[in-house]
């Protein structure tokens, strides 16, 4: 029996030629022609066929006595996670309140559950401001080919002026799709009104939104998140980017009458053995 078809791929529904077509079980093969098209004749109605392409998932069809088919090739999904074995040490400056500071980042190796990151970041005027944040994340506990999950805590701690004082701890989720990177979450704010004398506690949403982009030769992401209180609303950004050792950010916050505009520039080491 012969068996005509057409190989086309998922993505863009192209024609996809120099694909192998293999007679399972057998040394009987062809491959598709520059339009993707093949003919093959078969021992048996019922064999199954084997379709594989470099860059593709290799594919199984029973005919089942079909003799036209069109085969759908999915890309391949190899994945490499570069953000393991990393320390990162940051000299940053906040240009509006917090002139002096430094931050550090660590990242674990690559396990079976993701890569655990933690950072930790602290700004000062020297006198009565500061601010302070840290972070701990596990990176890709669930990844496939369309996507890929974070989750992480993250705290921030504000003394601004003899005005406020606040420490607000959030947990996220982030889903990262291929084109944007989904955030949501829920945080929590203690903030204590030194003139006024008065604690308040309140709690609320987290959402934003981010997106990974590559301006030749820097890689990085840019993000922006809103939490929303009973009567405060804490805007966070950053945009964060590197190429090779070098890495940079910048980063926005604000919280009620404190907002900083914060600067980084660093130096990324790795302290993954080389391999004899």
């Amino acid at each position: 029996m012969t068996v005509n078809g057409t190989v086309i791929a998922k993505e863009d529904n192209s024609a996809l030629p120099g694909v192998y077509v293999v007679e399972k079980g057998t040394e009987n093969k062809t491959t598709t022609d520059a339009d993707g098209k093949f003919s093959i004749t078969v021992t048996d109605p019922n064999s199954t066929l084997v379709f594989s392409f470099i860059g593709f998932q290799v594919q199984e069809l029973q005919l089942n006595g079909r003799t036209q088919i069109t085969m759908v090739l999915k890309l391949d999904c190899i994945k490499d996670f570069f953000d393991a074995y990393h320390i990162i040490l940051y000299a940053n400056s906040g240009l509006v309140h917090n002139p002096v500071g430094g931050q550090i980042e660590i990242s674990s190796p690559y396990t079976s559950i993701g890569v655990v990151k933690g950072s930790y970041s602290y700004q000062t005027n020297l006198d009565e401001n500061e601010f302070q944040t840290g972070q701990v994340e596990l990176s890709h506990p669930i990844s496939t080919c369309e996507f890929d999950m974070d989750f992480r805590w993250s705290y921030r701690n504000v003394s601004f002026n003899k005005d406020f004082q606040s420490i607000t701890n959030s947990g996220e989720a982030q889903l990262n799709l291929r084109k944007i990177n989904l955030i949501a979450g829920y945080s929590h704010l203690d903030m204590n009104k030194i003139a006024e004398n008065t604690t308040k506690a309140s709690s609320g949403i987290l959402l934003g939104l981010g997106k990974e982009f590559f301006f030749r030769p820097f890689y990085g992401t840019v993000s922006a998140k809103a939490a929303i209180y009973d009567k405060n609303v804490e805007y966070q950004a950053e945009i964060k980017s590197g190429y090779r050792w070098f890495q940079y950010f910048i980063r926005y916050y604000k919280l009620d009458s404190f907002d900083e505009l914060s600067l980084g520039v660093g130096a990324q080491f790795s302290y993954r053995k080389k391999r004899r």
